[in-house]
């Protein structure tokens, strides 16, 4: 009986042993060490505005429209026309720029007025639409093109319409569906 007492306890005594090892395999705590950078760049902005003004037909030449870009490496622009009667039309083209590594999408399209601005300038945006895209490294060009129409015979008899601006601004969010 003696033997088997000692049986016992010398397996019990290997038993803890063993489950003392796995526990220690087990507790163990696995550290990981890593970094990570970004080398990405945003860069869309407005490189280039060209305007041009076209006098109704027999009309007094008109001087050539200005357009800024409204705040540094924006991509919002203001365009001051000048008007001297109906049939009068201002066009600008504006080009932007991605510079930047990731692609670009249109959000939103603002074109903000005066809230004094006369209906009767018409107002048109052409070549870009909300969901275009601007890959890396290309360029986008839409135009805009506001005019009087010869039709519109109620002027207002102050000159107070033919000084005008309108403020376009183009909001772009990167474009994570891009290939």
């Amino acid at each position: 009986m003696k033997d088997s007492k000692n049986i016992v306890i010398g397996l019990l005594c290997a038993v803890v042993c063993v489950m003392a090892v796995a526990y220690a395999a087990f507790a163990t705590t696995l550290n990981i060490n890593g970094t990570a950078s970004i080398d990405s760049t945003w860069d869309v902005a407005i490189t280039k505005i060209d305007c041009e003004a076209t006098a109704a037909s027999g009309g007094e030449e008109l001087e050539k429209p200005t357009a800024s870009v409204t705040e540094a490496g924006g991509t919002s622009a203001t365009f001051a026309i000048k008007f001297k009667q109906p049939g009068d039309t201002a066009t600008c083209t504006v080009t932007i720029t991605n510079k930047g590594t990731l692609n670009a999408k249109v959000k939103a399209i603002t074109p903000v007025q005066d809230e004094t601005e006369n209906t009767f300038i018409q107002y048109e945006l052409s070549g870009i639409d909300v969901d275009t895209k601007l890959i890396s490294q290309q360029t986008n060009t839409y135009t805009i093109t506001a005019k009087i129409p010869e039709t519109e015979t109620s002027l207002p008899s102050d000159d107070s319409w033919k000084d005008k601006s309108l403020t376009v601004t183009i909001e772009y969010v990167q474009d994570l569906d891009a290939e």
